[in-house]
């Protein structure tokens, strides 16, 4: 869509829609709400009157066939909203009754139902089921009688929701409705199954006069609250200053003899992975990175799917660290989301608005490997994900950490498997089990570093109970550390060093 000029817009009040309406529908406009049953269209209709008349002081009229009034009042207070108290003020106005009437009504030149609005002071209009409604006959098809219609509702500048049922729009190839060459804006609501999970999409087909995001986007009808719409995470976002452009300060990582391996600690801006297999200690890392953050008053947030909170603070205490008191202090929150039937939409439109909200200097996600598994790596959902992450982080200038689960068992055949995200990656950590002799000791590989000096050589680790994780130092007396004396550490066969460049099997 090309941009329009400028014309007096209507806010529809719906979580999330007049986002990605570019702020509201050019006032008149006349809305086809297309669906199967059960994709929300009453919900959406009734929602539009009701925002009208309790946000913006704009009375509404609702006009039901099927649905009596009685049952659209019990249904909508299940959401907060007590439409019998605006009928009683003059706020909206529900109107019973049948299509035949309804169709006999909107043939006449002077429309009962036009001239109730006219006095009511309405600027909203919401009809239930329209299809079938404009009647038609021989001399007046229903197309002609829609469009009596239409013209009828731009005289009173009423802008009108028309729900229509339409069960074909359950597959992703619909056929056009006669109403749609007529109508100004055409939106699709869909209800769709996949993995035996269902989700709900919305579909901007059409609207005249005015920018909007095309695509389908995701949206919940929840309990208390109505219509939630989240923008889908592919939608282009402003991200005018999504650049790491600090090249001067840097974020301690918290883990002991880790700072100068890196530099001297994290970008802001930067993101960095850190890869390894289970257990090699990446959560471990991850919950130092984010007391290192409390004890020097930087706000800080982690994001969880693999771990619930309250086992997260466990992990926490037994390395030492007290992240409770972090969080009563307002410096740190943790936030947990489970992977099952994850709607990425709005699990990305959360993030979104707590970093905004909190705005971290530090933040982690553990794990992008659970996101892999959840979304798929395969298509584009995850990378789509990614992305926008990594744009969000460098646009609100924090320091981020993924945690990434590589599933090979010794050595690593690449950095982030089958995920293929390493050009979005500022620096790589690679964490990795090393057999030596009749033991496992882990190793940690600074990879890359983007804009930095990178050495690439491999340190020793070890975790302590109470105290968490170390790079070891060089051995005492030298220059070197435990592990210059082996080659081969991140492929599959260590062996140790003699003199003159022989070597011998690790032991």
């Amino acid at each position: 869509m090309t941009a329009m000029q400028s014309t007096e817009r209507v806010k529809t009040g719906i979580a999330g829609l007049d986002a990605i309406m570019a702020d509201g529908i050019p006032r008149g406009n006349v809305i086809l709400v297309e669906g199967a049953i059960g994709t929300g269209k009453t919900t959406f209709g009734v929602e539009f009157v009701y925002r009208g008349a309790t946000m913006f002081d704009e009375p509404g009229i609702i006009v039901l066939f099927e649905v009596s009034p009685e049952k659209l009042a019990r249904d909508a207070a299940g959401f907060g909203w007590d439409l019998a108290s605006l009928e009683r003020s003059g706020k909206i106005k529900i109107i019973f009754t049948t299509r035949q009437v309804l169709s006999q009504e909107l043939q006449q030149a002077d429309s009962l139902l036009l001239d109730e609005a006219a006095k009511m002071g309405a600027r909203r209009l919401f009809v239930d089921g329209a299809a079938g409604a404009m009647g038609g006959t021989a001399t007046n098809p229903p197309r002609e009688a829609f469009h009596i219609l239409v013209e009828g509702l731009q005289r009173e500048q009423l802008t009108a929701v028309l729900a229509i049922e339409a069960s074909s729009l359950d597959g992703d190839h619909s056929p056009a409705l006669p109403e749609e060459s007529i109508a100004d804006t055409v939106i699709r609501l869909r209800m769709e199954t996949i993995d035996r999970a269902t989700t709900r999409s919305v579909e901007i087909v059409k609207s005249r006069g005015h920018d909007f995001q095309m695509g389908r986007h995701s949206f919940r009808i929840v309990d208390g609250l109505g219509i939630q719409m989240y923008r889908r995470v592919q939608a282009p976002r402003s991200r005018d200053r999504a650049a790491a452009y600090d090249t001067s300060t840097r974020v301690s990582t918290g883990v002991p003899g880790l700072d100068p391996a890196v530099n001297g600690g994290y970008f802001l801006g930067s993101t960095t992975v850190v890869s390894g297999i289970s257990g090699v200690g990446k959560s471990v890392m991850a919950l130092q990175y984010v007391a290192e953050g409390a004890r020097c008053g930087e706000k800080t947030l982690m994001f969880s799917i693999d771990e619930q909170v309250p086992q997260i603070l466990r992990n926490a205490a037994t390395i030492g660290l007290d992240l409770q008191a972090d969080i009563d202090r307002g410096v740190v929150q943790l936030h947990y989301d489970p992977p099952q039937e994850m709607e990425v939409d709005r699990h990305f439109a959360d993030i979104e608005r707590i970093v905004q909200e909190f705005k971290p200097r530090r933040v982690v996600f553990d794990s992008i490997s659970t996101y892999g598994a959840t979304l798929g790596t395969r298509g584009r959902v995850f990378r789509d994900f990614f992305h926008a992450l990594v744009s969000l982080m460098k646009e609100e200038q924090t320091a981020t950490i993924y945690n990434h689960e590589n599933p090979e068992m010794m050595g690593m055949s690449s950095m982030m498997g089958e995920f293929a995200m390493s050009s979005l990656v500022d620096n790589i950590i690679l964490m990795n089990w090393v057999e030596i002799g009749d033991e496992f000791r882990l190793a940690l590989t600074v990879a890359k570093m983007r804009a930095n000096p990178t050495m690439r050589q491999t340190y020793e680790c070890v975790i302590r109970d109470g105290e968490g994780m170390h790079v070891l130092s060089p051995l005492p007396g030298t220059a070197t550390s435990p592990f210059s004396r082996y080659d081969g550490l991140i492929s599959r066969g260590p062996t140790r060093r003699l003199s003159h460049g022989a070597t011998d099997g690790a032991g």
